[in-house]
């Protein structure tokens, strides 16, 4: 039997955040006996706190348009999930915040993590489990440098003149 290749890192880990995110969400939605979690809702819960944060700048973070941003937001605050208020260091401009009932919908989704890493961790085995964390928690803070400053590469040119002349 032939040898099985290591599958390529990056679209790995990319696959395994998107099935988890979606698991999670299906479980939330589940419990919730509606659908609460949605995507355009979890691009931003990370960035969500109850000091606030302006839309624009959430945007930016969450790399989504403004317009998008404002609509999610919107669905959010009439869910109570947030709360919009005046920005302290602008009167012209408002933050939006967790509201008390965010900040429980934010742990009760992080509980839904929790229970699931608890269910891979036994369905994998506990070895597995820490060393796929002690390899993430490795590779966080290189690539987190790599943001201000990525390594070279040789960019190989494409051949020269074809068409040309």
């Amino acid at each position: 039997m032939p040898a099985r290749s290591t599958p390529a890192l990056g679209p790995l880990l990319m696959t395994c955040a998107r099935l988890l995110d979606e698991v999670a969400q299906a479980q939330v939605n589940r419990e919730a006996g509606e659908r609460i979690a949605r995507p355009a809702v979890m691009r931003l819960v990370p960035f969500l706190t109850r000091d606030g944060i302006r839309s624009t700048e959430l945007a930016r973070r969450a790399d989504i348009s403004k317009q998008a941003v404002g609509q999610t937001l919107k669905a959010c605050e009439a869910q109570g999930m947030v709360e919009f208020v005046a920005d302290p260091t602008d009167g012209r401009a408002s933050l939006v915040r967790l509201t008390a009932d965010g900040e429980a919908a934010f742990r009760y989704g992080r509980s839904v993590l929790a229970f699931l890493e608890g269910e891979l961790t036994r369905t994998i085995g506990g070895t597995t489990m820490r060393g796929v964390a002690t390899g993430l928690d490795a590779m966080l803070p290189v690539l987190q440098s790599w943001l201000d400053s990525p390594p070279g590469r040789r960019v190989r040119k494409r051949g020269g003149t074809r068409g040309r002349g």
